[in-house]
């Protein structure tokens, strides 16, 4: 039995799986913080399953990138619970996750979370292959760069997060994912980590942290700082 945890976005999740098998995935509230619904969505969703915590075997937590609020909620919970019940812990990347949720067939998907301050973190993958893969490295770029990914293939298509924060902004000729598939999803996310697990995968409960896609305004500023004063 697997629980699995999404938070990286308002539109979170929460799941349990049997291996690769979903039982039950729960949309957490969007009227809410992740840090108020999730721990209640979580006892929600092991009682209405009747599954105690001692029958889960390992905990999977999409670690970013992200919001930042949404990325501390989230691991810290994951690190939390299994530490309480024993259990292994999975980490899984947002990119990941998305593009997993996208049908086998060919062409290209370009993944892209929303960064603050008009920037995403984007990476493209090759949808080939029986689950796409990854066909560069996550990237921080400007909202510019990441729509002239269009240039790069023909047939790329365009998902993830940072749709929904710039819908407004999509310009003509981008070619987009289905908008049920944009955001992370805790049901996806269980899957690779139970692919994960089967390959005798986990991570370190003490040493895992959230991925952020950038330092915090305050931890830029320090570092700003302290550039300045060593010159």
């Amino acid at each position: 039995m697997l629980l699995s945890i999404e938070t990286t976005e308002k539109h979170g999740s929460v799941a349990l799986l049997d291996g690769e098998k979903l039982l039950r995935e729960i949309r957490l509230p969007t009227t809410d913080r992740s840090a108020k619904t999730l721990a209640p969505a979580l006892d929600r969703l092991l009682r209405e399953e009747h599954c105690s915590p001692g029958n889960i075997e390992a905990v999977a937590v999409v670690v970013g990138p992200g919001s930042f609020t949404g990325l501390r909620v989230g691991v810290a919970t994951a690190k939390a619970f299994a530490y309480a019940v024993g259990t292994k812990i999975v980490a899984v990347d947002t990119m990941r996750t998305v593009a997993a949720a996208f049908p086998c067939g060919k062409g290209f998907l370009s993944v892209g979370v929303d960064a603050q301050r008009g920037d995403v973190v984007a990476q493209t993958f090759e949808l080939s292959a029986e689950t796409p893969q990854p066909i560069s490295e996550r990237r921080l770029i400007s909202l510019t760069e990441w729509w002239g990914e269009k240039d790069r293939h023909s047939d790329m298509i365009f998902t993830g997060p940072a749709l929904e924060r710039f819908r407004t902004k999509i310009p003509e000729g981008v070619i987009l994912a289905d908008e049920s598939l944009w955001m992370p999803q805790a049901s996806v996310a269980g899957r690779l980590a139970a692919v994960r697990l089967a390959a005798g995968e986990s991570d370190d409960l003490w040493s895992l942290v959230p991925i952020y896609s950038r330092l915090s305004a305050a931890e830029e500023r320090r570092s700003t700082e302290l550039n300045r004063l060593t010159l």
